[in-house]
């Protein structure tokens, strides 16, 4: 009976290291939000993953460098698809040149990119929450 029990403790202790592994969904989830209503409860997550970093951040950097740039976008991402528009933001085309999937999603998902401010038609917010 104590080889028994020595091999199921060694065993156990061998394969413990894994279960975090098993409990994570994705290991880049961050919970941002919990709502109880009534018996249900709905959990929102934010996570990174499917996102390329990459074309945030250098969408980061064009915003920082132009400001204005960042304020207009914010109100009206489809700018980016106004092809007069993004002439007359050099560093707008250039990375749009670079990330030519960037324009569908901005477009798609501003709050990946932008934060809204006064005037914006979309919010970061999930639907039926506020800000």
């Amino acid at each position: 009976m104590k080889h028994f029990v020595a091999v199921l403790a060694a065993t156990l202790f061998s394969i413990m290291p894994a279960f975090p592994l098993f409990a994570q969904d994705s290991p880049s989830a961050q919970v941002v939000g919990v709502v109880k209503h009534g018996d249900t409860t709905i959990v929102f997550e934010r996570s990174n993953a499917g996102l390329n970093l990459d074309q945030l951040g250098a969408f980061s950097q064009v915003t920082a460098d132009d400001p204005s740039l960042a304020s207009k976008l914010a109100k009206n991402p489809k700018l980016v698809e106004n092809q007069s528009f993004v002439a007359k933001h050099p560093a707008l085309a250039q990375y749009l040149e670079k990330y030519p999937d960037a324009r569908d999603d901005i477009v798609a998902n501003p709050g990946n990119y932008l934060t809204p401010t006064n005037g914006s038609s979309w919010s970061r917010a999930p639907a039926g929450m506020k800000d």
